[in-house]
């Protein structure tokens, strides 16, 4: 539609360089969705390990589940670690384990919604397994962000900064 269209290009082009410093933004609404971003691409690995463990190596559903958010939360520790808090993070080690000990209990409890979700829609209103975890992702999302933000890449000031 815009070939040979210059006004209409540069538009498009505004348009998606605007997106894309939304995205790249290091507060708010660009935060929350590399934060989507990150954890869409964990729903595909915890759905995947999920699959895999019950279709091919017949596990049970609700064993799959741990293995499968377990997969996702190390892959978006990773991803969010390097890319949604990269500007909160702390360098060294030690700050990188607390950091991830941190995001191991925030997706502990997580867990704990998956399966308040999951078990109800599954067991008893007879919900596609798939679909019902979806559902319980979505819903675990908003936990997640919340209180990773708040607490595993809290925004430190800068006298704590330089006492690290």
């Amino acid at each position: 539609m815009s070939e040979g269209n210059p006004q209409v290009e540069n538009q498009e082009t505004g348009l998606l360089a605007r997106l894309w410093a939304l995205v790249r933004g290091p507060t708010g609404l660009g935060r929350f969705i590399r934060f989507g971003l990150v954890g869409l691409s964990g729903t595909g690995v915890n759905m995947g390990t999920f699959w895999l463990l019950t279709r091919i190596a017949h596990c049970p559903d609700l064993v799959a589940i741990v293995f499968g958010y377990i997969a996702a939360t190390l892959s978006n520790f990773v991803l969010n670690d390097l890319w949604t808090f990269k500007d909160r993070r702390t360098k060294g080690a030690d700050a990188t384990m607390t950091r991830l000990a941190r995001f191991c209990v925030v997706s502990g409890v997580a867990i704990g919604i998956y399966y308040a979700i999951y078990i109800p829609l599954t067991r008893y209103l007879d919900v596609y397994d798939l679909l019902a975890l979806a559902i319980a992702i979505v819903v675990g999302m908003a936990w997640n962000f919340s209180v990773n933000f708040l607490w595993t890449w809290r925004k430190r000031s800068r006298q704590a900064e330089s006492e690290d």
